[in-house]
């Protein structure tokens, strides 16, 4: 009978402790994936910032081109006027070329026949140089309507490629519209996709945070199954004046406060202190260890209870070198400092007094 109480003990330890380092993979996994979506909010953030900044521009093209396209529009109705106004001037002067032509040759045959029946029309020099003259005058006035004529012609010619020219200019501006309105459409649908997406991250960061909350709570429960607690001492001064000062667990300049905002809406519950690389790390007080592991993303940690409700955790250390349910000394080595999530050389060190964190600074 003793030896099935015995291997069922056994085999409770061993299912508890393989809880703890399930539940610890899942809190590590959790924190990886909560950021993940962090770290791609951010690329949103920026992604969005440019695509903004390009609607931006893409306005400003518009209204330029709105005004280039007014500006057009107006030459355009300024050289239809023109044309018009040449087109009327042709035709005037080509009636009066009709007319002139006309008038010389009946000059002409009038003179002719004048000059048939006069026998002595030649003893009139002044009748002929008047006429004279006269048929002068007639042909110069030809020759400038003539030229009036080539004049408008070319003028013409020269409106019609005008026109031709802006008219291209006017479809390949509304063509230009065209595309940026396009453009600006394709921004505003991938803007929506990246607010959905944010969107999407952010629910699920949500989610992961709760059941990281849910692993937590779970664990507290492991940490109060491994203490036992001191019904005697019931505020932090009772367990100050019984514990005494503690040491600082490795000399260095403190670089997070505790309740200090390392995040925007989170709060660190210890404080880190700058140290070297490799450095020792010793227990600021005595106790029993009631944990050495990995532990949610805080690299190897170990948790010392100092009794009096008081918990120490130390975090970011490389190696630990106590076990579980070892009793430590004040001042004895725990482990060796390594790196933070950050990257930094910074120890995490975390009191709590009935489970909740409080500022271990006071206490050095």
């Amino acid at each position: 009978m003793k030896r099935v109480v015995l291997f069922f003990m056994i085999f409770s330890v061993l299912a508890f402790s393989d809880s703890v380092t399930d539940m610890k993979k899942k809190v590590k996994n959790i924190e990886r994936q909560i950021n993940q979506k962090n770290t791609r909010i951010k690329t949103i953030d920026v992604e969005k910032q440019k695509i903004q900044k390009q609607i931006k521009d893409i306005e400003e093209d518009i209204v330029r081109i709105e005004k280039d396209r007014e500006k057009t529009v107006e030459e355009i109705k300024t050289v239809s006027k023109n044309i018009e106004y040449g087109e009327k001037n042709l035709d005037v002067s080509s009636d009066v070329m009709k007319r002139k032509k006309l008038e010389y040759k009946a000059k002409l045959i009038a003179w002719n026949r004048y000059s048939c029946d006069k026998d002595d029309f030649s003893n009139q020099p002044l009748m002929r140089k008047n006429f004279k003259n006269l048929l002068l005058g007639d042909l110069k006035k030809m020759e400038y309507i003539q030229s009036v004529q080539v004049d408008i012609k070319t003028v013409k010619k020269d409106i019609e490629r005008e026109k031709i020219k802006l008219s291209n200019l006017r479809n390949k501006l509304a063509q230009n519209l065209k595309n940026i309105d396009r453009m600006k459409k394709e921004k505003n649908i991938l803007i929506a996709k990246l607010n959905n997406e944010k969107s999407t991250h952010v629910k699920t960061i949500s989610k992961l945070r709760k059941e990281k909350e849910r692993i937590e709570k779970q664990i507290k429960q492991i940490i109060v199954a491994r203490t036992k607690t001191d019904t005697k001492v019931v505020n932090k001064s009772q367990a100050y004046s019984k514990l005494g000062k503690t040491l600082k667990p490795v000399e260095g300049k403190i670089v997070v406060a505790f309740g200090q905002e390392k995040e925007k809406g989170v709060s660190s519950n210890g404080i880190e202190i700058m140290a070297q690389m490799g450095r020792k790390v010793v227990a600021s007080s005595g106790g029993k260890v009631i944990y050495a592991d990995n532990f949610q993303g805080l690299g190897k940690v170990v948790m010392i209870d100092y009794g009096y409700n008081m918990i120490g955790v130390y975090g970011n250390l490389i190696s630990t070198n106590v076990k579980l349910n070892q009793r430590v000394e004040k001042g004895g080595e725990i482990g060796i400092l390594g790196l933070s999530t950050d990257g930094k050389p910074n120890l995490y060190y975390e009191v709590r007094f009935n489970l909740k964190p409080i500022n271990p600074v006071p206490m050095f």
